[in-house]
């Protein structure tokens, strides 16, 4: 039985900002005159949100025309390095690995929202940030005087043959306690998810062998607690405390029956369990210097991660048969940087930054088989034990001005060392000096047309779990340690064109290239073994629209359609057979159109959405794996914004019936040889409700 595999993906977005990060902060309690809007910002005021009742600041950004809200953490990487949402907050970046621009928007009442600018990101001081960007500035004094305000959003789904999903919300409540913004937030990304249905396994001939009758459940709960405060001084320095802790506790179940010639009835069941906390505390403090501003950030972040996978097999004819692959993983990421930024009395923006940062992961990993007694003999597998350190530095120089009325440029220069040490298969010590840049500009062609363009030598990072070894029980693979890994670096270029088409919405249009080099994917480590490694270079396309259409032209008031679309091939030299193939489960394209109608004088709203993505085969050296999906997801909806003061949304899901789907094909030697078996398999998880409750007290 093929073990399940989810993938989501979520296309990246684009929104704006504003001038010197300091300018924007708010002094005093009365609101102060909204200034105008500068160097050709557009801008939204609350007035522009009125018809969708918006409780949060996050349900105003959401409505502005022409794009979406980046997710993710700074990209999720280790570091902070350079802005990678594009959401600022009173022209500031959220310099957080727990927050993401969904989360921190979703915690400030719409009450609190001034106006939001939607500028170029090559106009800012805020290095990495490119095309637009969207600044959420609130109001002067906010929460001063009007006390705390509590933000509501509770998410429950009901789905067929799964157990009920009531745990899935947050509650926040912010406001000012003796001068400092106080936040607290308890907020659960729980789910309860699943598919059923069969799976045919066929021999190398393409002969049906035997059905499998499977069923999968996922379950999750991810409660986390945090705080967060923030305080301007009278000298108008400022600092921000941020801690949290959050217990994540998964479970995963897929079960199997089926009948076999060789073996007769034969029940598999594949458990899943991980029990993880982690907790992390960071901080910032902002303070005048000389002629500019000086920022020090830091941030510790501990994650404990034990899991247990286990694989038992039943069969009428042959017994019982089991493996079990456990591993506890502590990983930790600490922290410093520093960063002062400047403007010219000639309008031109300077920004020097330095960090460093000590990254660890320690693996402790056991292989173990079914006894026939029922417990689990440990079994030599080469990766029990795999410790990781880096320590990594980084150095970066940001230039930034207009070049002319309407053309603004920014020039980012930087170069990061880092000393990996890991100490699991092929372990050694290996140093890195790697220099990487960006330089941007944003050329208004006229008064609705925008052309964004960027060139940027990138620099990733490794995932530490490809330096240790693991075991695949259900599917009976497994990788092996690569000591040997350097990080990819990619190298690329990004030409946009952004269009606002006044009452009819905005849309924009992007085509991007890269080449990368030492990207990874799965190698042979040996003849008879395999693992993550580097590949040679690859080259990498990418076609993004998006758009919002406005309706009211056409009379139909207070109707809306988003689009987001992107098609992309990632071109990649095969390790085994040498040819051009596309990257392991890189993403083909993906589409989501949404439909949304407010009907005018009334608090009721409708629509619906489709969603669809693919995904390139995944190749392993003996097997081809291919993830899909059948049919679209498509979702309609009813809102109702003002139900005893909250509003409340009931969706419909998965209208057009899509599955999930899983193909395999499992070569006797390398999968340029013949085909061993091969798998098939459709899962389907039926149409289920959700309910979306949003509000403030």
């Amino acid at each position: 039985m093929s073990a399940f595999v989810f993938r989501t993906s979520f296309a990246a977005i684009l929104l704006s900002s504003a001038p010197p990060l300091w300018a924007q902060e708010p002094t005093g309690d009365a609101p102060a005159a909204i200034p105008a809007p500068v160097g050709g910002a557009e801008r939204y005021t609350p007035a522009d949100f009125t018809r969708f009742a918006p409780r949060t600041a996050l349900d105003m950004v959401e409505k502005v025309p022409g794009f979406l809200i980046v997710t993710g953490t700074n990209g999720g990487d280790r570091g902070l390095g350079q802005a990678t949402e594009n959401v600022l907050i009173n022209g500031e970046r959220i310099a957080s690995k727990t927050t993401d621009a969904r989360t921190a928007l979703s915690r400030i009442t719409a009450t609190q929202v001034a106006y939001i600018d939607i500028v170029d990101g090559a106009s800012l001081n805020v290095p990495g940030l490119t095309g637009q960007v969207a600044n959420v500035v609130l109001v002067a004094g906010a929460g001063a005087s009007d006390g705390l305000k509590t933000t509501i959003r509770w998410q429950p789904e009901w789905r067929p043959r799964i157990e009920d999903n009531w745990l899935n919300g947050e509650i926040s409540t912010t406001g000012k306690l003796d001068g400092t913004q106080v936040t607290l937030s308890l907020k659960n990304e729980a789910n309860r998810s699943g598919h059923w249905g069969p799976e045919r396994r066929f021999d190398g001939n393409g002969n049906l062998l035997f059905i499998r009758d499977e069923f999968g459940a996922y379950d999750g709960d991810r409660p986390r607690l945090s705080a967060a405060l923030a305080r301007t001084t009278a000298n108008g320095n400022k600092w921000n405390v941020n801690l949290g802790g959050q217990l994540q506790n998964l479970r995963e179940h897929v079960s199997g029956t089926s009948v076999q010639p060789a073996f007769g009835r034969v029940s598999e069941d594949f458990r899943f369990t991980e029990d993880e906390y982690n907790f992390d505390i960071g901080g910032d403090y902002e303070l005048g210097l000389g002629k500019g501003r000086l920022k020090l950030i830091s941030l510790y972040r501990f994650e404990h991660s034990p899991f247990v996978d286990s694989f038992i097999v039943d069969r009428e004819v042959g017994g019982r048969s089991g493996e079990r692959f456990s591993q506890t993983a502590d990983e930790s990421e600490s922290i410093l940087r520093g960063e002062y930024s400047w403007r010219t009395a000639g309008g031109t923006d300077w920004q020097i930054a330095l960090e460093g940062a000590y990254n660890t992961l320690d693996v402790d990993a056991e292989f173990a088989k079914l006894q026939p007694d029922g417990s689990f003999l440990p079994v030599a597998f080469g990766g029990e034990r795999t410790k990781v350190e880096e320590k990594r530095s980084e150095a970066s120089l940001t230039w930034g001005r207009a070049l002319a009325p309407n053309l603004t440029a920014q020039l980012n220069l930087a170069a990061e060392y880092s000393e990996l040490t890991s100490s699991g298969p092929g372990g050694l010590t290996r140093s890195f000096i790697r220099p990487k840049g960006k330089f941007a500009l944003a050329w208004k062609v006229g008064p609705k047309t925008t052309i964004n363009w960027f060139v940027q030598r990138r620099v990733d990072q490794l995932n530490f779990f490809d330096f240790a070894s693991s075991v695949d029980v259900a599917n009976g693979q497994g990788n092996g340690g690569n000591g040997q890994l350097v990080p990819p670096i990619v190298n690329r270029s990004e030409l946009e064109f952004v269009q606002d088409m006044g009452r009819w919405g905005h849309a924009s249009v992007a085509f991007a290239y890269g080449y990368a080099q030492d990207l990874v994917d799965q190698i042979p480590l040996s003849p008879t073994t395999e693992g993550r490694g580097n590949l040679p270079g690859a080259h990498l396309y990418r076609v993004t629209t998006k758009g919002t259409l406005l309706l009211d032209p056409l009379g139909w008031k207070g109707a809306r359609i988003n689009a987001d679309v992107t098609w992309r091939r990632n071109r990649v030299r095969d390790p085994l057979t040498d040819q051009w193939r596309d990257q392991s489960f890189g993403q083909d394209y993906v589409a989501d159109l949404s439909l949304r109608h407010d009907i005018p004088g009334s608090n009721i709203a409708w629509g619906g959405g489709y969603f669809d993505e693919r995904f390139s085969p995944g190749l392993r050296l003996d097997a081809i794996e291919k993830e899909y999906t059948v049919g679209p997801f498509v979702t309609a909806f009813v809102e109702h914004k003002n139900i005893a003061g909250f509003t409340v949304k009931l969706s419909y899901r998965n209208l057009a019936g899509m599955k999930d789907g899983f193909d395999r094909s499992v070569f006797v030697d390398r999968r340029d040889g013949p085909i061993a078996f091969s798998e098939s398999r459709q899962r389907k998880f039926g149409q289920y409700f959700q309910l979306t409750v949003t509000g403030t007290l």
